[in-house]
């Protein structure tokens, strides 16, 4: 358990050129018995307390750097075995920047006291597990093939890694583009830091704001007690990864763009800026010079997000890597279910190399992971979906398996149905697909009143 999770999210600040009489009454407002002095960059220098002005009788006069004092401040990310019982007064908790970001005092400790008291009996240990739960899972070597195209996708991998820009990375869906963030992260300086990752289209909006910057205690109705940090801040010194940017409300990618400028951001209901460090990967299916025409993404943020784009062509663009897609993903199944990997029917390669791929590789692994299911030693073209190898077959358009919005009613009911065959009624794997969430997919088989 770290300091960040036990500190005390509500004090009061003032700034050292205020008066000692002007601090008096927003001790009195407050009704707190200390202040927080921060210099005019916002940077911690110390602490008033009410006891220490009452030894001066003149104390509205008294400059303020005389009476205050300096207690070292915790950083937010020391552990709690790091709170010594003399600190117990009022320290203030500081970022990586020394902005004041909470305090830990008496009712803060006794607040926590059962969490601190298991953490310290689990030693060290929680603290490791819970950092790598942060990190980037994925290098570069999790990028399967020898086409031309992944070749340059490694070659700019490389490159990008080594520069501190806001990179943006283009592609359909299911062409990996969380797995070359990953890559770039796991090869850069901020290695070593934190890789966080959101979906911005997964979450509504109404709740994007909070979990990307997190907020104060008593914020809004629901506000955990002391607060939250956001994605951002989870992140600073390391890499955040923003999925599906173009998804993003406009009035929220105005404080994006605020961030990328000023290097800093405002929790929701927080009283000061607070500086970062993070490096932007953001990610997008939509064309955004299309959602910037149509004035639905911001022009200005469009820019500076795309310092450096990535673009990654779609599996059907370089077919002569599914062989080596599907031997990966065979080897993969067959470990995860401890058994041999089965022997593949040159048909069924075949099918896989002729067919279009609208999901792309991720449509690829989940097909490979239902026919490595149901095979009994070899795969064949028979465990693949009708679709795939009736005579009559007609590589689908891209808008079959693409995001559902899209669709008209009639094609959008058809690929639900389709999908629902292709994977027995599995509705995770379903959703995985046709990237969607299980609310609204299942929103959409009332809709259409189609069982499953």
């Amino acid at each position: 358990m770290n300091v960040r999770q036990i500190m005390d999210c509500n004090f009061t600040l003032c700034q050292l050129h205020e008066t000692t009489s002007s601090i008096v009454q927003k001790m009195i407002n407050a009704k707190t018995f200390y202040v927080i002095v921060i210099d005019e960059k916002n940077t911690y220098r110390g602490v008033l307390l009410v006891c220490d002005l009452l030894k001066f009788k003149d104390f509205p006069v008294v400059p303020l750097e005389q009476v205050m004092q300096f207690f070292p401040p915790l950083k937010e990310e020391d552990s709690v075995h790091d709170i010594h019982p003399g600190n117990l007064d009022i320290v203030p908790v500081v970022n990586r920047m020394n902005t004041v970001v909470g305090v830990i005092n008496i009712r803060s400790a006794f607040q926590h006291l059962p969490d601190i008291l298991s953490a310290l009996d689990s030693g060290r240990s929680s603290n490791s597990r819970r950092s790598s739960q942060i990190n980037a899972k994925y290098t570069i070597n999790d990028i399967v093939g020898q086409s031309r195209s992944i070749l340059l996708l490694k070659e700019q991998i490389l490159a990008t890694a080594k520069t501190k820009s806001t990179i943006m990375i283009l592609g359909e869906t299911g062409t990996g583009k969380e797995l070359v963030a990953h890559a770039i992260h796991r090869m850069s300086i901020r290695r070593h830091n934190a890789f966080v990752r959101i979906n911005c289209a997964a979450i509504p909006d109404n709740l994007l704001e909070s979990e990307l910057f997190g907020y104060d205690q008593g914020a809004f109705t629901g506000a955990v007690k002391g607060g939250q940090i956001g994605k951002f801040e989870a992140a600073d010194g390391g890499t955040i990864f923003l999925d599906e940017i173009g998804d993003m409300p406009l009035t929220l990618q105005a404080k994006i763009l605020r961030v990328l400028q000023e290097k800093e951001i405002e929790k929701v209901g927080g009283q000061v800026p607070i500086p970062i460090d993070v490096r932007i990967i953001a990610a997008t299916h939509h064309n955004l010079r299309e959602l910037v025409k149509d004035r639905k993404f911001r022009e200005d943020l469009y820019y500076r997000l795309h310092v450096i784009p990535i673009q990654i062509a779609p599996l059907r663009e370089h077919r002569e890597d599914i062989p080596m897609l599907v031997e990966y993903f065979l080897a993969k199944h067959a470990k995860e279910l401890d058994i041999k990997k089965p022997a593949i029917d040159r048909e069924y390669m075949t099918a896989m190399v002729e067919y279009d791929w609208p999901g792309n590789v991720r449509e690829l692994a989940n097909i490979v992971e239902m026919t490595i299911s149901m095979s009994r030693g070899t795969i064949t073209k028979f465990l693949l979906p009708s679709f795939m190898t009736s005579d009559s077959y007609q590589p689908p358009l891209v808008e079959d398996f693409s995001v559902l919005r899209n669709f008209s009613e009639q094609a959008e009911k058809e690929a639900i149905i389709k999908a629902l065959d292709t994977f027995h009624g599995n509705k995770v794997k379903v959703c995985e697909l046709l990237d969607i969430s299980r609310s609204s997919l299942y929103n959409k088989l009332k809709k259409y009143n189609i069982e499953a």
